[in-house]
């Protein structure tokens, strides 16, 4: 990956990669409890015309902490500070897991800055299932308790159930995804983020939201997904006109570990196709 630089949002500072030439600019977000080497399997199978921008959400990687809990639709306002300070007009933008769940609020706002849309293992609907472990370190007094003796354990758990490869899970991803939560502050966050909602009040407005998009959008869901059910993956692309759902077979939920070489590929060949006739954002619709 390119050098971690930070930009200063108003939230706190924002780290971020940037190949800074090529085009269409892609900036890929990821989700939780992970970091912008989510992405490092994928990056070296990417078209070289790619001007490519990996960044971490607030209070993950290694952007800054936070003193308080960050709602959806403000980490979508620090997603545009962050398009504003690399003076990009337009971009495409890749979302993954509660990523794609900021990337609806995102369009929401400043739709009218995303030429195409991908959205992988996207938990989006109201009636999303919370996956157990969540709940269990959400829980007072044992959440805490849990994530200070097993923190390394239940993360390294999670994430390797989410894996049809669970070899893939490297070292040096381990360190990057799982280190970035070490120390006190680092289980602050991590408990932080554990709690951003509960999706019946969160994505209350999204199946409303998700019906008005109107930039080509393509879904990526692994077939071997335990968090996501594949049902919820085939509405949405229901519910996006002109969306089309592609199920990787061989994949599960951390796809850009799990599947680099495919999702790359998906990546080329959708964000490289042939321009759309037309275009759109949430809420207004053409």
């Amino acid at each position: 990956m390119s050098m971690t630089r930070l930009f200063p949002a108003r939230r706190g500072r924002l780290a971020y990669t940037d190949t800074e030439a090529g085009a269409p600019a892609l900036i890929l977000m990821h989700g939780l409890p992970t970091a912008k080497e989510l992405f490092a399997p994928v990056l070296p199978h990417l078209d070289a015309k790619y001007r490519v921008i990996t960044f971490d959400l607030h209070d993950h990687g290694e952007s800054e902490r936070l003193r308080g809990p960050m709602l959806h639709t403000e980490r979508a306002a620090a997603l545009d500070e962050l398009r504003a300070h690399l003076g990009l007009e337009r971009f495409c933008l890749v979302a993954h897991d509660l990523g794609a769940s900021v990337a609806i609020d995102y369009m929401g706002a400043f739709g009218e800055h995303v030429e195409r849309l991908v959205l992988m293992s996207p938990p989006v609907y109201p009636d999303f299932q919370k996956p157990a472990v969540v709940d269990l370190v959400r829980a007072r007094g044992l959440g805490p308790l849990l994530l200070w003796v097993m923190k390394d354990l239940l993360m390294k758990t999670s994430i390797r159930r989410g894996l049809h490869h669970p070899e893939r899970f490297t070292p040096e991803l381990q360190r990057a995804i799982i280190g970035a939560f070490d120390g006190p502050e680092g289980r602050a966050a991590l408990l932080r983020n554990l709690r951003w909602g509960t999706p019946e009040l969160t994505f209350a407005r999204y199946p409303e939201f998700i019906q008005t998009i109107r930039v080509p959008t393509r879904v990526l869901q692994g077939a071997h997904d335990p968090y996501i059910p594949r049902a919820h993956a085939e509405r949405l692309a229901r519910d996006i006109p002109g969306a089309r759902l592609v199920l990787i077979e061989d994949g599960s939920h951390f796809l850009p570990m799990d599947t680099p070489r495919r999702v790359a590929e998906e990546l080329n060949r959708f964000i490289g196709g042939p321009a759309a006739s037309a275009g759109g954002v949430l809420g207004k619709p053409v």
